[in-house]
């Protein structure tokens, strides 16, 4: 069996794959599926798995049902079919990352959680490198930047960042149940000077401000001293 490559950074998955393999299996939609290395991950565990993504070419998964969407513009799949729903690495790579967290939510059955990883554009790592450098990533700056597919769609980049991505779950209906970093590295674990004081500036910083930025989250130990991403798991509520 051809060994399934990672669409991103070679340890981005490893708090999914940790936390995944602890939950009961059940009916579960991969989307963005990239090559199809998670959904490999869950049928192995005993995951009833199905796939889905923009560009059908980098799927290199045997075995599994597939559809190629948009998640700009929809997903086909009937209200309240999955029991879980597993978004790594995407939501980033949307023009409309609202929308597809809405579909997210009509396709999950009450109870249901939707299992998301991000990169994580608030840790001190990237706040320090945004100070020295005047922006966050090297990725989208390179002038050879690789495009991936044919695609323009598929090749987007934004900077989602934690305040956002969390507005979009909570103002679809989603409860956050938990926020951890992932992909944490010795470097990380090296500027939490630096976290605590940017977690001591913040009550300079007023109430109002505080909250409606979400400090106390993008503070929080998941978020500020943590890896380069970001694992999220939001539950759907049963009424």
């Amino acid at each position: 069996m051809t060994e399934l490559k990672v669409l991103g950074g070679s340890r981005s998955h490893d708090t999914l794959r940790r936390i995944l393999s602890q939950r009961s299996p059940g009916k579960v939609l991969d989307c963005p599926a990239g090559t199809g290395v998670l959904s490999q991950f869950l049928q192995d565990l005993g995951w009833d798995v199905h796939c889905a993504d923009i560009d059908a070419g980098n799927f290199e998964a045997e075995g599994f049902p597939f559809e190629e969407v948009n998640l700009n513009q929809g997903i086909p799949y009937e209200d309240e079919s999955f029991d879980a729903v597993l978004c790594a690495n995407g939501l980033h790579r949307l023009y409309h990352p609202a929308s597809a967290v809405k579909e997210f939510y009509r396709v999950l059955r009450p109870g249901g959680s939707l299992y998301v990883n991000i990169n994580n554009y608030a840790s001190i790592h990237k706040r320090l490198r945004f100070l020295f450098y005047g922006s966050i990533t090297n990725t989208i700056n390179e002038s050879n930047y690789k495009q991936t597919s044919t695609d323009p769609q598929a090749n987007v980049r934004h900077h989602l960042f934690y305040p956002q991505l969390a507005n979009h779950l909570e103002e679809t209906g989603f409860r956050i149940a938990e926020v951890r970093a992932a992909s944490v590295k010795m470097s990380h674990r090296l500027l939490w000077p630096f976290a605590l004081l940017i977690q001591l500036a913040a009550y300079l910083v007023s109430p109002a401000s505080r909250k409606r930025n979400r400090i106390a989250s993008t503070n929080a130990p998941g978020i500020l001293p943590g890896g380069k991403y970001l694992y999220v798991e939001a539950v759907k509520p049963t009424s």
